[in-house]
């Protein structure tokens, strides 16, 4: 995604993801952006026609910091992403009701997802299409993920990575790979679309005023 400090660019990124089909975006932001500057970009966003929801990526080196972070900041964004440096972060990582995605460096060949982790999995697989773009290799890479995730039933997400307007891809672009890479067609469909809009509505619900627990709800009282 565009920096968001780049208001021109925040704003032709939201016009082509409109173009592109797109109703809605989880858009990455760092910590400390300040309240009136995100209000600022769903603005843009609203104006194009596509619905902003704020998402972090959260990397760090170790257990005890990672949740720090989950305790600090599950309640402020609508998706909350870990970027799984080492294996044992992927484990905690994966197995956390808090986090809502993991994903890996794919250039980084010491680490990746696994049976180990896909075993304990809460949290959906994402794959960024936009490493492919780099090294021809990492197909293979993915596509031994990706296998790994349907042998125990984990969800996937297919995303774009796209750090300019131009990376922009379609859904059906993004699912076309996704199909390239191992998955059948519902698979790749409900990657781009159907997986990721479960994950901010489960979200959005818990930070409802009605919500207690998964399956509990404040009930209103009838007059």
């Amino acid at each position: 995604m565009p920096r968001v400090e780049d208001e021109q660019s925040c704003i032709k990124t939201a016009q082509m993801l409109k173009a592109a089909g797109y109703r809605a975006v989880a858009l990455t932001l760092p910590t400390g952006l300040l309240k009136d500057r995100v209000r600022s970009l769903r603005n843009h966003f609203a104006n194009s026609g596509i619905e902003l929801f704020v998402r972090i990526d959260i990397s760090c080196a170790n257990r005890q910091e990672l949740l720090r972070l989950l305790r600090r900041f599950r309640n402020v964004y609508d998706v909350v992403a870990v970027r799984c440096v080492n294996h044992t972060l992927g484990l905690v990582a994966a197995r956390d009701r808090r986090v809502d995605i993991i994903f890996f460096d794919p250039l980084k060949r010491n680490v990746w997802f696994d049976h180990s982790i896909a075993n304990v999995s809460r949290a959906a697989l994402e794959l960024n299409v936009s490493s492919l773009y780099s090294e021809s290799i990492l197909i293979t890479k993915l596509m031994k993920e990706i296998d790994i995730a349907r042998q125990h039933k984990v969800r996937i997400v297919l995303s774009s990575g796209c750090t300019s307007p131009l990376m922009i891809r379609t859904p059906e672009q993004l699912s076309a790979i996704g199909m390239v890479l191992g998955l059948n067609v519902r698979q790749a469909s409900d990657g781009v679309s159907a997986i990721p809009w479960s994950i901010i509505e489960q979200n959005v619900e818990r930070r409802s005023k009605e919500y207690v627990e998964d399956g509990v709800r404040v009930a209103k009282r009838v007059n």
